[in-house]
Order: C-alpha cells, then sequence, then structure tokens
C-alpha cells in the first residue's frame, strides 16, 4: 500500500509529532510512505524534516504547505503537490491539518483514486467552520478520531457515516519512556535526593495552564511534609514567568520546594518524568490528545488531573491516577494521602505503565490504521 501524509506545518508542534510517528509505524510496518509537510525558513530543532530525521525517518518531503492558507504559496503548492501525487500515485492521501486538506485536495481535482483520509485530534470532532464542512462532506473518504466522544460528534454534528470513522488512540514511543532503559541522567541531576516525595508539572508556564493549583497544594502541604517538591518542566515567557511562578513563590516563601529544568527534550525529558513519583496535570493545553500523560504514564508515573476531554478516557480512577477538582483543596487532599501511602501510589505506578503497554503504541494505532485504510479501499465496513 502506498500511503501519502500531507501536514501543513513546518514546526515540531502537537499535530505535526503525532503525524509523523504515524507514517514512521506505517512504514515500518511495510507500507510505502511518503510524508511531505512545510518547509521552515531555516533548519532548527523545532523543524519536522530535521526532528524526522533524527528520528530515522528519511521519507519527507518539505515544499511551502504554510499552516493557515496563502494565495501567494497555494498555487505553487499545489502544483507540485500534482506532481508528487502523479509521480507517487498513491493509494491513500492521509490529511493532518485544515490548510493540507484543502491544499491536497485541489492537487488531486477529480481524480480516484487515492482515497482520502483525514485525522482528527480534537476530543469534540472535526472543526465546524464553513470550509472544513465542505471538505469533510464531499472530499473526505474516510476519519480517524482519538476517542469514541470525538466519533460521536463527528456523526451527529458533522454528518460523518459511522463505518468511515476509526477511533485510534496516537501512538508513543513505549521504548523511549520504558522505566528500564538506561540513560545518563538520573534524580540526583535535577537537585532531587531519594528521599524528596516529587510533585511533577510538565507545562507551558502560563495563566491558562492552572499551575497555580498544584503551586498551592505543595505550600500549604510544605510544614507537614519537609520532602514534598514541585518538578516544574517547561518554559514560558518573561511575562507569564513573573505572574505564574516569580511572584507567587515570593508570597509564599516556598522557592526551596520549587525545581525549575526548564524545558526537556530528548533523553531529558525521560529523565524528567523518572524523577515523578506523581505528575498533576491539571489543564490541557493545545495538544488535546494528551500527549504529556500519556508519555508519563508510559514511564511508569501514575497522574492526578481533572475529569475533562480526553484526559477522561485516558485515567481510571484510583487505578492509573486519580481525577481532582480543579482546586487547591481537592489537589491538597489526594497528594496528602498518597505521600503517606507509598503501596497505593506503587500500585497505581504499575497500573499507569500497563495502560500505556496496552494502548499506547505506535505499531498498535498504525495496525489499526493500516487496515482502516484496507477497508476503504475494498469497500467494506469499518
Amino acid at each position: 500500500m502506498k500511503i501519502l501524509h500531507l501536514l501543513s506545518n513546518w514546526k515540531g508542534t502537537e499535530r505535526s509529532e503525532p503525524a509523523v510517528d504515524l507514517a514512521m509505524a506505517e512504514k515500518n510496518l511495510g507500507a510505502d510512505v511518503l510524508f511531505v509537510c512545510g518547509q521552515s525558513p531555516k533548519e532548527h530543532e523545532y523543524d519536522v524534516v530535521f526532528h524526522s530525521r533524527q528520528k530515522g525517518f528519511n521519507n519527507i518531503v518539505a515544499l511551502g504547505m504554510p499552516k493557515h492558507f496563502q494565495i501567494h504559496t497555494a498555487i505553487r503548492d499545489v502544483l507540485k503537490l500534482r506532481k508528487l501525487i502523479n509521480d507517487f500515485k498513491p493509494d491513500i492521501v492521509h490529511y493532518h491539518m485544515r490548510n493540507a486538506h484543502l491544499l491536497g485536495c485541489l492537487a488531486m481535482g477529480k481524480s480516484k483514486p487515492p482515497f482520502v483520509v483525514k485525522s482528527c485530534y480534537e476530543t469534540e470532532g472535526p472543526e465546524n467552520d464553513f470550509r472544513s464542512r465542505i471538505l469533510d462532506r464531499h472530499f473526505s473518504d474516510g476519519l480517524v478520531v482519538i476517542s469514541e466522544t470525538a466519533k460521536q460528534k463527528a456523526i451527529e454534528i458533522h454528518g460523518f457515516s459511522s463505518d468511515k470513522i476509526l477511533v485510534a488512540e496516537p501512538g508513543i514511543d513505549l521504548d523511549r519512556f520504558f522505566p528500564d532503559r538506561k540513560i545518563s541522567e538520573c534524580r540526583e541531576d535535577f537537585g532531587l535526593s531519594e528521599k524528596s516525595f516529587v510533585v511533577g508539572v510538565v507545562s507551558r508556564i502560563r495563566p491558562s495552564r492552572r499551575i497555580d493549583i498544584p503551586l498551592n497544594a505543595v505550600a500549604s502541604l510544605s510544614e507537614e511534609f519537609p520532602q514534598l517538591r514541585l518538578f516544574l518542566v517547561g518554559r514560558g515567557n518573561k511575562k507569564n514567568y513573573t505572574e505564574v511562578v516569580e511572584k507567587p513563590l515570593k508570597e509564599m516563601g516556598i522557592a526551596d520546594r520549587l525545581i525549575l529544568p526548564g524545558y526537556c527534550q530528548d533523553d531529558r525529558l525521560v529523565a524528567a518524568y523518572r524523577a515523578m513519583d506523581i505528575l498533576v496535570y491539571p489543564m490541557p493545553g493545545t495538544d488535546k490528545s494528551c500527549r504529556t500523560v500519556r508519555e508519563a504514564m508510559a514511564s511508569g508515573v501514575p497522574v492526578i488531573a481533572p475529569r475533562i476531554g480526553f484526559l477522561s478516557d485516558l485515567i481510571d480512577d484510583d487505578v492509573n491516577g486519580k481525577f481532582m477538582d480543579l482546586s487547591t483543596e481537592g489537589l491538597t487532599s489526594i497528594l496528602s494521602k498518597l505521600i503517606i501511602d507509598k503501596s497505593k501510589l506503587e500500585i497505581m505506578a504499575s497500573n499507569a505503565l500497563e495502560t500505556a503497554k496496552r494502548r499506547f503504541s505506535m505499531a498498535l494505532q498504525a495496525k489499526k490504521t493500516l487496515l482502516f485504510y484496507e477497508k476503504l479501499l475494498n469497500g467494506e465496513s469499518v
């Protein structure tokens, strides 16, 4: 099977990485895969092409392909895509962003095959603007969503047929995060001791991510539990850092309880997860598939999060994590019990890892998706 993936972005974002990971996994299962993405102004660490080749995936081509429609680049992109499609002759064209969907459809015109498949990473189903509705209704043969909730939304609101929708959770590299894989860094490299009880947060530092909740919870428990540490992995602009971290720390007087390693990637991110006893995830950001939560579970770290969006699908309360109210009081109550009950924490950590093994494999996602393609091509019901 020949598959062409189209991504209208050059940045490594919450959409780019799962799209590339799926293409890689499909290739590893024997499919003939080509990935097309945007062209970055210059090569750097956030470039999709650069990052993909670091992973060992070289079946990738960069065109203009901006995130948003631009008339002055659209004509050039459509012509290049048309030639690429004619040369590659894919059976399936899989779109991962809205502008890619539009440009690809313009490039194909009325030609059939290939079949057109679209990925939706939102828990509320596909986008509902005019252009998306036209593309979905008239230029889509199949839809891949991350949850049953998104599937129902796509059927009820967007008019998709149930037998043209696949539910497949985005995969992650389980081997990378597996707790027994040897890496050079450890908890002590972050200034944490084995005696510390580490509450991790991996997030953009901005008010909307509700980092104030774990900050306040740690402050309220700091006297009772001197071993408690808040481990905040992420970055933000100066204004947000001052508002979210610096000022509250001064007011609370808990600067010695906060560890700030900044933005972590590659094995340093793996080491950061391993340093945590538990991850607190107060509020999803732009990534509605909650990749951070899935990575934590793959590292054997249970998760405390609110019962909203895709988190409701990922967390089994009191099994692999805990649901919390969006309040300092709610989180404080949960943490105080888990700090004391280490056996309960260990059981949840083991269950979190088993959840990841069972559900988050990139190969599992790719197998489901390849079977979905085959059924579409053969005219079968999903």
